[in-house]
This record gives structure tokens, sequence and C-alpha cells, in this order.
């Protein structure tokens, strides 16, 4: 059998003899602080109150305990007839318990007054209590075989030592969870004004942002209220109007080149040949290669002369032998018919870029680059409204959602409130509270 001192492990348990029904108070999210603080003091005069009476009572058990030791040290446990062996081995356990009986229980401990003379108190007696515990179980044979009547009451005694530190362990832990719930809303307090903050910065930039979406608005209604003075003038109908003829007129141009085209393709093989054995200028070779590629954007006033002379030398080259075609009559009455036709295709080509001149020169009326700009304008406003409204949206979903924190620790806080002391807190707040 052995002692086993100083080795139990420590038990806390609430006391669950007393059912407090909490009381309802209503408070401001302003008088926690407060309500912190006195909480705390609360808490640790009742801490040293309970353990000034545990320490009443573990001084009365250390006075046992010594006087069992002094009783063991003028006790020679009949050693007279032993081996001198065994001699040795007793009295040396009897003195080293003994000995740390008085060196732990000797002095009397310090008055208690403050929260930290209660933590130095269980120091102080857990440690005594254990080196005790820990030399009665080096000795426990000893002890139990060669002091049997003072090893009972040893046990017993350190026994119900341990049992009374356990209770005041067990207040100290207990005051330990309540500050921990304590400190626990102290933290969301400061969540709390740090949301809180993040909220005003929010609110701030949404502020910004509706000043911004307001002004985008404005700018658009100004941007469609300029397109319609524009689009409603008469110098805009004129406008719409020359446009659509040159449109047509454009139409009508594409058929009058198709048929010149026609024409200048029955030559077209004789030109691209020539163009090698010509020994015409090179403005003029340069001119048969475009007369064969596209011959309406050559066909013009100033350039009549030069093309009869690059027709009337084409025709000198077939009929010379130097441009080979198939059939050398045929090409010459080609050639023939377009230098007959070519003083009307150069006027009808004219009528027409007379007539698209003109048009165009008309279209000066109206400032149709600036309806162009407005346009873009219009379509940016657009965009930047669309993209302030999604940025609003977003910083409100933010904002919503902080608040909806805020809540919820609203209801955390009235939790631990209520568990941290006898009363059932009810927190009164607005939204002005969480933006201010």
């Amino acid at each position: 059998m052995v002692f086993g001192w100083g080795k139990k492990k420590q038990i806390i348990e609430e006391s669950t003899n007393k059912i407090t029904i909490p009381t309802q108070k209503e408070i401001t999210l302003e008088n926690i602080p407060d309500i912190i603080h006195d909480i705390t003091n609360l808490r640790q005069k009742t801490l040293i109150a309970e353990i000034k009476s545990f320490q009443n009572k573990i001084e009365s058990d250390r006075n046992v305990l010594l006087k069992i030791a002094d009783a063991l040290s003028n006790d020679d446990l009949n050693t007279d007839d032993m081996d001198p062996h065994l001699v040795i081995l007793v009295n040396r356990g009897k003195k080293e318990v003994i000995s740390s009986i008085q060196n732990e229980f000797r002095a009397k401990f310090s008055k208690i007054d403050s929260f930290d003379q209660v933590i130095n108190f269980q120091t102080k007696s857990s440690r005594g209590v254990k080196k005790v515990g820990d030399m009665l179980g080096k000795h426990t044979r000893v002890i139990h075989i060669f002091a049997k009547k003072y090893a009972k009451k040893l046990k017993d005694d350190l026994k119900t030592l341990t049992n009374t530190l356990d209770e005041v362990n067990s207040l100290i832990s207990n005051y330990y969870s309540n500050k921990e719930l304590l400190d626990d809303i102290t933290n969301s307090l400061n969540d709390f004004s740090s949301i809180k903050l993040e909220i005003l910065k929010q609110e701030k930039r949404k502020s910004q942002l509706e000043l911004v979406l307001n002004e985008q608005h404005q700018n658009q209604i100004n941007i469609k209220k300029s397109i319609d003075q524009m689009k409603s003038s008469s110098d805009y109908e004129s406008f719409q109007d020359i446009s659509e003829q040159i449109t047509t007129l454009s139409n009508q141009e594409k058929i009058t080149k198709k048929k010149i085209e026609e024409q200048f393709i029955k030559i077209s093989r004789p030109l691209n040949k020539y163009v090698y054995v010509s020994s015409l200028d090179k403005p003029l070779k340069i001119m048969v290669k475009n007369l064969a590629a596209s011959p309406y954007d050559i066909l013009s006033v100033e350039n009549k002369s030069s093309i009869i002379t690059i027709l009337n030398s084409v025709q000198s080259a077939i009929e010379s032998g130097s441009v080979s075609v198939k059939d050398v009559e045929k090409s010459k009455q080609a050639m023939n018919e377009i230098k007959s036709l070519l003083p009307n295709l150069i006027e009808e080509k004219s009528l027409f870029t007379d007539k698209k001149s003109k048009l165009n020169n008309n279209l000066s009326i109206f400032d149709n680059n600036e309806l162009l700009k407005l346009g873009n304008d219009l379509n940016k406003s657009h965009f930047n409204i669309s993209d302030t409204e999604s940025k609003i949206s977003m910083i409100q979903k933010q904002i919503d959602s902080n608040k909806n924190s805020i809540h919820g620790m609203i209801t955390k806080l009235e939790l631990n409130l209520k568990q941290a002391s006898s009363v059932s807190y009810k927190l009164s707040y607005n939204e002005n509270d969480i933006q201010n």
C-alpha cells in the first residue's frame, strides 16, 4: 500500500447547489465597460472572501500536521532491537518526512487582501501539499510498517488538506472561466468598434458614389438633350436628305462603273500585254497599267488626251504585231469603239463626280462629327452609370453583411453577459448605434 500524495488530478466542478434565476436589465453598449469593471471587482472581492475562509481551514489543517510531525519526531519507533541497517532507513525516512512537513507548513500563510495574494496563496499551499505528499510517498513502506499509528492520521489529515485545496483551485478556476467570458466580451466590443468604423467608411464611399451617379445621370440627360436638339434641327433634316441622295447616287454610280468596266474588259488583254512592250514615258506606262486594272478611276477630262494616246499606241502595237492578239480586227474594232465612246463615258462619270462633290459639300451644313461624338459620349455614360451602380450594390452588400455581423455580436454579448453575471442584460440599440 502506498500513499501517492500530491499525485491526484484536480477536479474542477461548478456549484449546482443553488439555481439563480437571472433578472433582466436593459442597457446600452456604452454601459458594458462599466458592467465588466463592476463584475470583475465583485468577483475578486467574493473570491478573496471565500479564499480567506479556506485559508483559515488550511491553516488549521497545517497546525494538525505540524503536531503530528512533532509527535513523530519525539517517538523513537522502538528501533533499539532493529537491525542497524534497518534503523538507518527508518530514521532517514522519519527525518525526511518530518523535515518536509516542518519546512512546508511551519510558516503561516500571508494575509489575503488582493487577487495577487490569492494566487500566491494557491501557489504556495499547492507546492507544500505536493512536496509533503511526494515525501510521504517516497517513504510509504517505512511509515506504514514502523509508524503505523501516524500513517493513517497523516494520510487522512493530508487528504483533508488536499480536498480543501481542491475547492480553492475550483474557485480560482471558476474565476478564470468568468474572466475569459469578460475578456471575450471586451474583444467583442473591440470587434464591434472596428466593424462600425468599417461601416462608416463604406457608407461614406457609398455616398460619394451616389453623388457621382447623380452627376452621371445628369450628364446623360444633358447628352440626350443635346442629341435631341441636333436631330430636331432643320440642318439635320437636310443632312439626312442629302445623305440619302448620296446613297442613291452611289448606287447609280456603281451601275455606271460596271458598264464602263465592261467596255474596257474587251481590250484588257492587249492593255496588259502593252505594259511590257510599251516605249511610253513612265507616267503613261503607269496609266496603262491602272487603265487595265480600274478604268473607271482613270477616266477624267484631265486624262482624256493621255488615254487616247495610250489607246492609239496599243492599236498601233496590235497592227505591227508587237502585241499579239487572237483576232486583230476584232481588237482594233474594240479600240475604235472605246475611243468613240470615251467622251460620253468621261462626261457620264464627271456628272456623278460633280453631283457627289456638290452633295458632300452640302453636308457641311450639319456637324455630323459632333453628333457621332455625342453618341459615343452617351455610350460611355451608359457604361459609367452601370459600373457605378454595380459598385454601390457591392458596397451595400458589404454594409448589410457587416450589420448582420453586428447583430450576431449583440446576441453573443447578451449571452456572455448573462453567463458572466446573475443578470440577464438586454442590449438596447438602433441603426444609429451601428452607424455612429
